[in-house]
């Protein structure tokens, strides 16, 4: 009877902050697993003019979870992160290594290591580090 209880206990404080953690603020509503965030921009150049000429990178954020997966214009990526007030600070980043001819996936990773700061604003997603915007997407509809 008392293991019976303590599992319901744990089961109704695991949903609970499921819960809470999906009615927290903006990010939580945009950072769900589903929404994809589509780059527009790389280092203040259009995706293509940085020499995203392969793919468009994609990520998508699951601030329940704690992740980030997508694709960096070449390779697929997929790793944790953590996600406090404005910035969003990556983990270990694991991706697949295919060559991929003039794309900029070096840096690009560089700006995915450590903290970024960013900022949410009709739908459009934006990154920066040292108070400079180095990337920016919109939400994949």
């Amino acid at each position: 009877m008392k293991y019976l209880f303590f599992a319901t206990l744990s089961l109704l404080i695991i949903t609970s902050c499921k819960t809470m953690q999906k009615n927290t603020g903006n990010a939580s509503k945009l950072f769900l697993e589903g929404n994809k965030w589509e780059m527009i921009s790389f280092k203040g150049q259009s995706i293509n003019e940085a020499g995203f000429t392969m793919k468009t990178p994609v990520i998508t954020i699951n601030k329940a979870e704690n992740k980030i997966g997508g694709n960096s214009g070449c390779n697929s990526f997929g790793g944790s992160i953590s996600i406090k007030d404005n910035s969003i600070e990556f983990g270990p980043l694991m991706a697949t290594k295919m060559y991929c001819d003039g794309v900029p996936e070096v840096e690009f990773f560089n700006i995915l290591t450590g903290e970024v700061n960013y900022q949410l604003k009709d739908k459009k997603l934006t990154f920066s580090k040292n108070d400079i915007t180095v990337m920016e997407f919109k939400l994949k509809e």
